[in-house]
């Protein structure tokens, strides 16, 4: 072993970086980086179709506009289940609970048709005794005892048909609950949800907890090793009750699943539980319930790191769920991999809810709702017309009046089959509604096409001239008709495009009905969004085991077991010279990054790089800092230079290249950011130094994290003021917009900031920052003698962004820049020019902007004052005084504050009484600072 003699002080520094760091996977303290490390692989996952199966009916803002505030009756979710067997949906999932009764409802199809219909009949019947009787008794048909028993018989019916009437009258009212549950019975595909809680219940909720077992548990085979879910920290407690949905309701579905999901430390939803076991009964994820019984309802086998879906039948398309696709099948074991605790990791798509899968307005299903019944009023409206008067004289009308008949008895038809189908949950039934519905649409068609309209005006002049005395009625008849003939048929347009749009999108698919409108707080995180609605998860798991896109999580073991390359390769390396020895290091810390990284990206393994790589930097930053400290001058350097520098980045980038230790500085093309809080000299003096030095430091604090998240380097503080810049000592290509976007943040921050300090009467007044900002040529680099060195910028471009600062005072603005960092920030922010001016110690000219806010995030108002500004602007240095007061004015009028517009008008009014020189530039000498 002489090859390796001598350099036991290059393995035992291997070993020892391999040790620290494999000992952060055994303590758990690399779980939370290795988190973000997964989601960063997630990125770079290999694109791939998603299922087209599955489909969102979004409770949204439009759903909320147009039904009201959620929750809903009841009848709105029952009458779209109907429409869901309609379309031959092939599962309603339901993330919404109905734990608990809801309000009595209003049959409105039977309270805008077939009650209407019920007192006609009544009354109807009753007008012809009353008739039959009063000609009796004045043709002398009846003697006296024969009409007063006559009289008796007819009190008798009148009593019967009031009774009749009351009993009909009260259906109106309608058990919303009972509706629901009939229609998910109906519909016979419907999952509901299991609310699995940590407390155990009491009352009557904890009674329907053998009803939860008896109907939704699962025949599912746990090892003795797996995990039985419930508790993912030390923190969680475990699940030891489960609620179903309302008994009538739960007893309709076909199944139900839970919907808790318990998040990562960090609050990302990563993964998830497929199953949970509660008293001994396991219970199915709500998603993964009905996606186990379209496989098949095959043994499920849950086994440490793995669950097994044995002989599940898969279309070959998994994508698919029409009966013709359904009918191409495979059958297969799907291994599902789990993590450590027992869950399947999800396979997030990179885009938002709004852009994953397909979605629906639930309000689609309420609009169909409405235009049937609206229909159904205007056929009853033209019932009541007088199209047999017009018909005398246009035979091709003389179909109107029966087919009218007929789509009213067709609708009568239609209410008594749904009646019927709810009651028996008759599928029979439901084909008949279907029928009826079709047939009374196909009848509205024909009578449209009948032109009720076109040819009853055809024939309306004539008839005023016949009829001249009535010649106003008949033009109101006429006008009736058509009327109402034109909004049935753009009712019926409606409905059919509506439908037709509906059924495609819908039909085979799995339909997740859930909350997603602003006022919903369902809304966490994932690996890609900060805020994506978590009823999107449903998807996820349909999609990730559907497609078998599987991640597979490696056990930390696998890290650890990473890291001994890094003593091999210490010991290996060791021969050669110092520079390569560091280039083989950082060469093997980018393979570690990139080896996993490919993995994740075409296996869908992910194996935690992040000790491995460590130990790799650790231990060649340390084998070569100690080789270098061989001499008491190079021990000098480092120490001179850890001392001086207190910027991460300035360390790394001088650690990767000590040459830049040296005095001087390199020009580079770079953003410059000053900062200064309004009157702070003011506040200072009404506070004590502690409580001065307390305040400044939570100031600076915030403000400065702002500007270290974006990279920005800081330079130095200079009371209240903050000196940074961006684009050294790191390259970075966007420094403009990322100095922009740190203003516009500061600037957010400072409200909430403002709160505490204002609420903790930490100062008299609120801090408010005025900033400014520049781009271009300046020379960054370290400053001062050998003894004392500072990395700095310094130039004309520096001293400009300095002097923008402080011109924010005569605008009245809060950070100004100029078009120079404008033109470099791609276009994502709004702002307002201002004058061309050349300020205190700059010659050229420069036009300076507004910083508002990004183009993202303004508001409707913000965009419009600052396009009329620009408008006003415009005319202003065209020396079009009285428009541009005018447009200022305007601007003023949408914001009285704007103390730019008031400047402005101040200035034109000054110019309309003494007009600027003719070689007047448009360019203004700011003569403060």
């Amino acid at each position: 072993m002489s090859v390796f003699k001598g350099r036991e002080k290059d393995a035992i520094i291997g070993l020892a970086a391999a040790a620290f760091f494999s000992l952060f996977y055994i303590t758990g303290i690399f779980a939370p980086a290795e988190e973000r490390i997964y989601d960063l692989f997630l990125r770079f996952r290999a694109e791939r179709d998603r299922i087209e199966n599955v489909v969102f009916l979004d409770v949204d803002d439009t759903a909320i506009a147009y039904n009201g505030v959620f929750p809903w009756p009841r009848s709105v979710t029952a009458s779209g289940l109907l429409r869901l067997k309609e379309y031959n949906a092939h599962a309603a999932i339901f993330d919404i609970e109905f734990i608990d009764k809801g309000p009595e409802g209003v049959d409105a199809v039977y309270l805008n048709q077939g009650l209407s219909a019920d007192f006609d009949r009544s009354f109807g019947e009753i007008s012809a005794h009353v008739s039959d009787f009063a000609a009796a008794v004045e043709s002398g048909r009846l003697s006296p005892l024969e009409s007063g028993l006559f009289a008796g018989e007819l009190t008798d019916l009148i009593g019967a048909e009031r009774d009749d009437l009351f009993s009909r009258t009260r259906r109106v009212a309608r058990d919303n609950d009972e509706f629901l549950a009939r229609s998910a019975a109906l519909m016979g595909s419907v999952w509901g949800t299991l609310n699995l809680r940590q407390e155990e219940l009491e009352g009557e909720q904890a009674e329907r907890r053998p009803m939860a077992e008896e109907l939704f548990s699962y025949p599912l085979e746990a090892a003795a090793d797996a995990h039985r879910g419930a508790i993912t920290s030390v923190s969680a407690k475990p699940f030891v009750d489960v609620l179903p949905a309302l008994p009538s309701f739960a007893q309709s579905v076909k199944g139900a699943g839970f919907t808790n999901i318990l998040i990562d430390g960090d609050g990302v939803r990563r993964r998830i539980f497929l199953a949970q076991n509660v008293r001994d009964q396991w219970y199915l994820q709500l998603t993964f319930a009905p996606l186990v019984h379209y496989l098949g309802d095959p043994r499920i086998i849950l086994e440490k790191r793995r669950l097994i879906l044995k002989n599940a039948v898969l279309p070959k398309n998994a994508a698919a769920i029409s009966p013709a696709a359904a009918a191409d099948t495979v059958t297969q074991d799907i291994v599902i991999p789990l993590d450590t605790r027992g869950r399947m990791m999800l396979d997030w798509p990179p885009t938002d809810y709004s852009a994953s899968y397909s979605h629906i307005s639930f309000a689609e299903f309420s609009v169909l709702e409405d235009l049937e019944l609206d229909m159904t009023e205007y056929v009853r409206a033209l019932s009541q017309a007088d199209i047999p008067f017009f018909a005398q004289f246009n035979p091709a009308l003389m179909d109107a009046s029966p087919l009218i008949r007929r789509i009213i008895a067709l609708t009568d038809a239609t209410a008594a089959a749904l009646e019927r189908a709810l009651a028996d949950c008759s599928d029979a039934a439901f084909d008949e509604y279907q029928e009826y519905r079709r047939q009374s649409r196909a009848c509205i068609r024909e009578l449209l096409d009948l032109d009720l309209g076109e040819k009853i005006a055809a024939i309306t002049r004539s008839l005023e001239e016949l009829y001249g005395e009535s010649a106003a009625a008949i033009a109101d008849e006429a006008e009736y008709i058509t009327t109402a003939a034109e909004y049935l048929g753009q009712c019926l347009d409606q409905y059919e495009e509506t439908d037709k749009r509906l059924r495609g999108g819908i039909e085979g698919k799995f339909c997740i009905i859930g909350r997603v409108d602003t006022g919903t707080t369902d809304i966490g995180v994932n690996p890609f969004w900060g805020q994506y609605v978590n009823v999107g998860t449903h998807a996820v798991v349909l999609d990730t085991i559907l497609s078998q896109s599987f991640i597979t999580p490696l056990h930390p073991l696998w890290s650890i077991l990473l890291t001994l390359l890094i003593p091999v390769f210490c010991l290996l390396s060791g021969k050669f010279r110092p520079g390569l020895r560091t280039a083989l290091g950082f060469g093997l810390t980018a393979l570690i990054a990139l080896v996993p990284l490919l993995l994740f990206r075409f296996a869908g393994i992910f194996l935690g790089p992040l000790g491995a790589a460590l130990a790799a930097v650790v231990s060649v930053i340390v084998r070569e800092i100690i080789s270098y400290s061989g001499s008491e001058r190079e021990k000098s350097f480092i120490r001179k230079a850890l001392s001086t520098y207190v910027s991460g980045d300035v360390v790394e980038e001088i650690l990767a290249d000590p040459s830049r230790f040296r005095l001087g500085g390199i020009k580079r093309h770079m953003t410059a950011l000053f900062t200064d809080v309004q009157g702070f000299s003011t506040i200072s003096e009404q506070l004590d130094p502690e409580d001065l030095v307390h305040l400044l430091n939570r100031y600076l604090t915030a403000m400065s994290d702002v500007l270290l998240a974006e990279k920005g380097t800081i330079d130095k503080y200079e009371g209240d003021a903050i000196i940074a810049f961006f684009g050294a000592p790191l390259d970075l290509p966007d420094h403009a917009l990322r100095a922009c976007l740190s203003a516009i943040t500061m600037r957010r921050l400072e409200q909430e900031l403002n709160r505490g300090i204002m609420e903790e009467k930490l100062s008299p007044s609120p801090l408010l920052t005025r900033i400014g900002i520049n781009t271009g040529s300046m020379v960054a680099g370290n400053m001062g003698t050998k003894e004392k060195m500072n990395y700095t910028i310094m130039g004309n471009t520096v001293n400009l962004a300095a002097r923008l600062e402080g011109v924010n005072k005569q605008y009245g603005t809060w950070i100004l820049t100029s078009e120079d960092t404008v033109k470099e920030t791609g276009g994502r922010l709004l702002t307002r020019r201002l004058d061309r001016v050349r300020v205190v110690g700059i010659t050229e000219p420069v036009r300076l902007h507004e910083l508002i806010e990004t183009k993202e995030n303004a508001t409707a108002a913000q965009k419009e004052k600052a396009a009329l500004f620009d408008h006003a602007l415009d005319l202003f240095e065209r020396r079009e005084w009285e428009k541009a007061q005018a447009a200022f004015n305007q601007v003023r009028a949408l914001d009285p504050a704007d103390k730019p517009a008031a400047l402005y008008l101040r200035r034109t009014g000054e110019y309309l009484t003494v007009p600027p020189k003719d070689d007047w530039d448009g360019v203004f000498n700011l003569s403060e600072k």
